[in-house]
């Protein structure tokens, strides 16, 4: 058991949704016991683990739109009057990803502030994970721990504590 990672935040994510949970600390019996030792008079041996609890959860409903759905023409659907394109080119799914990005290291940002951790961790993919770091504020980003590039959203809540080293 890795004490580092106790009270701390662990917070997965991608431009959809972020999962935050705090490491606790907590009494259970040991998984390593055989049937034998679980018996009427000997539950089992007790010992400390770490237990990840979701402390909240958040998703990003702009992630999930279409483009279709924020513009009416496409690029070059329509011929202007000289046979040219009058469609301009945009740069929405950027703009919408940087949007998200900017939403979503806001949220990171309050629940570490709220929470107030020694240390907080983070799993967020690789093809956006360094911008993302860049929008985080440096009193915040002080206390960043370890940093996964890959998406972790899936991942259960107790494996996640291995792959943050626990």
């Amino acid at each position: 058991m890795k004490k580092e990672l106790l009270e701390s935040i662990i917070i997965v994510g991608d431009l959809g949704e972020i999962k935050a949970y705090r490491v606790k600390e907590e009494i259970t019996i040991d998984p390593r016991d055989t049937a034998q030792v679980s018996h009427k008079h000997n539950k089992g041996t007790l010992i400390e683990a770490l237990r990840p609890e979701l402390v909240t959860a958040v998703d990003f409903v702009d992630a999930h739109r279409k483009i279709s759905e924020e513009v009416t023409d496409k690029e070059g659907n329509y011929k202007g009057h000289f046979g040219s394109a009058s469609g301009e080119p945009h740069n929405l799914k950027l703009e919408i990803e940087r949007r998200l990005l900017k939403e979503i290291a806001d949220t990171i940002m309050k629940i570490v502030r709220e929470n107030d951790p020694k240390k907080w961790h983070l799993a967020f993919p690789a093809e956006h994970n360094q911008a993302l770091l860049k929008l985080i504020d440096p009193d915040v980003a002080t206390k960043l721990g370890v940093n996964i590039s890959e998406d972790l959203t899936k991942e259960k809540a107790e494996k996640l504590l291995e792959r943050f080293g626990a």
